[in-house]
């Protein structure tokens, strides 16, 4: 009898364990962004935003009239085999994405203007509407990046929000 009780507890137990693993906090973390945009007409004003880590990850955000892309490249530990690079993409207004590895050399964006650094302990707000509407990325002690997308569900509604982005820490480095 006892065999079987502990039996059905390894069992319960193993979902639990394979459960996705919580997005480590960077809203606490200290912000080195200038001044948001105040509002999504403003997305298209800003420039290319450019930043590296200590880890050596060099980031760059695109942004389009609606349309972004953050890519960051560089050794992303636990990554599947071959992809050197994760993006995030999007349309604002639109349900994003999720974000996903991608092929591409460690270096594929370390080419161009120099960066400035995001230290541990710090992030950078890209853009933050409400709480249901950002994008941030920081380094968290636990991670070398952390990058989260906040959206609705359904665009220009109170519905629920999800959050697309990615992690990149030791061991296992992780997208969604």
């Amino acid at each position: 009898m006892a065999v079987a009780i502990t039996s059905v507890g390894v069992l319960t137990a193993a979902p639990n364990a394979a459960a996705t693993p919580v997005v480590p906090d960077v809203d606490s973390l200290i912000d080195d962004s200038g001044p948001p945009p105040a509002s999504v007409s403003d997305l298209q004003k800003l420039s290319t935003v450019a930043f590296a880590t200590e880890s050596g990850l060099v980031c760059r955000l695109r942004q389009g009239r609606i349309t972004h892309e953050l890519r960051c490249a560089g050794d992303i530990p636990g990554a599947p085999r071959d992809a050197g690079s994760v993006e995030l993409p999007g349309i604002y207004g639109k349900a994003s994405v999720p974000a996903r590895f991608l092929p591409a050399p460690p270096d594929a964006l370390a080419v161009g203007s120099p960066v400035e650094q995001l230290p541990m302990g710090h992030k950078i707000v890209l853009w933050d509407f409400s709480p249901a509407q950002s994008m941030v990325c920081g380094v968290p002690p636990s991670a070398d990046l952390v990058c989260v997308l906040k959206e609705p569900q359904v665009p220009d509604t109170m519905s629920p929000v999800i959050s697309h982005g990615f992690v990149v820490a030791a061991p296992q480095s992780w997208v969604f």
